[in-house]
């Protein structure tokens, strides 16, 4: 009976996967360009480099793995084939960074995992665009899987990729090649492993360096010093736990300290998860700008959980979806403008219980927002709102 049971409740489980799947691949197919402003400077950086220009890079740091990328599939096919394989990217770096850190092979807790991923809607509508997210987390995971299959040249070359779509991940990079459990990987062949990476992720920004001198310059300037300690702050504490859901937050934080009181704390494990966690979170604390920059801390952080009381784990999941639906927001931001296109700069803010229309809303709701970065009645307007090929 039992063994029915939990038969039906995979083939329930695989339904839902799959429905939400097939949800992200139509949005992919009518979402358009997307709603973030970054896009066109992508799209602009791989035209610059197509037509001999001279080399621009997105944004102060050059993402150039994306920006190739993305570029050429804008270009050549439209918005259509970037959102797919920013989406299909996001789904296989799932599914590789599972198989780093697991041995087993139980399709039940691949489909949990994947359900508590795809059902948070940051990492869901954030990867239905043109953006660069999946593709770093992509060969970050890709890298570590070969890394514990002991094909160190395909990591090298992989965990290089990721540096080259995204620099920082160099530091993820660090984490997963001197803490990652391998008897294989001597003190040596880590060190070895490291600076084959970081060179082959750094061949990527030699034309930026050139550039610009031979200046470093480029590679802190996102930083937004100012902010102050107490925006900085009030930012990353905000955008953390809208990541998270606060319901869930909540439920972790009084599991954290039950541990501590029953002493089970101490019996704590270091892993290479949590190491990833923990830097995510110092890296958020400098630049708590898009919520996406927490990618990385999310998905590990689902993993880690995939083995708890499964009650605990569909109440996340029903938690996730129900945010797709409606809002529970605790806290008002005021803009520096209510226009759409101006609404990024926030100028004061205040603790307020509201209930506010759910992600998948906002997601709809701002398919047009790409308008609001290119001037009006070109050509390329025209195909942009459309989500046409550039070429």
């Amino acid at each position: 009976m039992k063994k029915i049971q939990l038969s039906s409740l995979v083939n329930i489980n695989f339904l839902i996967l799959f429905a939400t799947i097939s949800l992200g691949i139509y949005l992919c197919l009518v979402g358009g360009y997307g709603s973030d402003e970054d896009t066109l400077p992508m799209i602009g950086a791989f035209e610059s480099i197509l037509k001999g220009e001279k080399i621009m890079a997105s944004r102060f740091t050059p993402y150039p793995v994306a920006e190739l990328g993305i570029g050429f599939l804008s270009y050549f096919f439209g918005s259509w084939a970037a959102n797919i394989f920013t989406f299909i990217f996001f789904i296989l770096s799932l599914f590789f960074l599972y198989f780093t850190f697991s041995d087993q092979t139980e399709i039940k807790k691949i489909i949990i995992f994947l359900l508590l991923c795809l059902s948070n809607p940051f990492l869901f509508f954030d990867n239905l665009e043109p953006m660069d997210y999946s593709w770093a987390l992509l060969a970050l995971f890709m890298g570590s899987y070969f890394l514990k299959k002991n094909l160190f040249e395909l990591a090298i070359v992989f965990f290089g990729i990721s540096i080259g779509t995204r620099i920082y991940f160099l530091v993820f990079v660090w984490i997963l090649i001197y803490f990652f459990k391998n008897s294989n990987l001597t003190f040596l062949r880590r060190n070895y492993l490291f600076i084959c990476s970081f060179f082959i992720g750094g061949l990527f920004y030699l034309p930026f360096w050139f550039e610009n001198n031979l200046s470093l310059h480029w590679l802190y300037a996102v930083t937004p010093s100012d902010q102050g300690i107490i925006g900085l702050i009030g930012r990353f504490f905000y955008k953390t736990i809208k990541a998270l859901n606060l319901f869930v937050l909540l439920f972790f934080i009084f599991l954290f300290f039950e541990k501590i009181l029953k002493k089970d704390f101490y019996k704590f494990h270091l892993r290479t998860e949590y190491l990833i966690i923990i830097i995510n979170l110092i890296i958020f604390v400098l630049i708590p700008a898009e919520i996406s920059y927490l990618q990385p801390l999310l998905v590990c952080f689902y993993f880690l959980i995939i083995n708890f009381n499964l009650k605990i784990i569909y109440s996340i999941i029903i938690l996730n979806f129900l945010s797709w639906v409606i809002n529970i927001d605790y806290l008002k931001i005021n803009y520096f403008s209510d226009d759409k296109c101006n609404n990024v700069n926030a100028i004061s803010a205040e603790f307020k219980l509201s209930v506010k229309n759910g992600y998948f809303y906002e997601f709809i709701h701002t398919r047009d927002k790409i308008k609001c970065w290119i001037k009006p009645g070109s050509e390329r307007y025209n195909k942009i709102i459309l989500g046409k090929a550039l070429k």
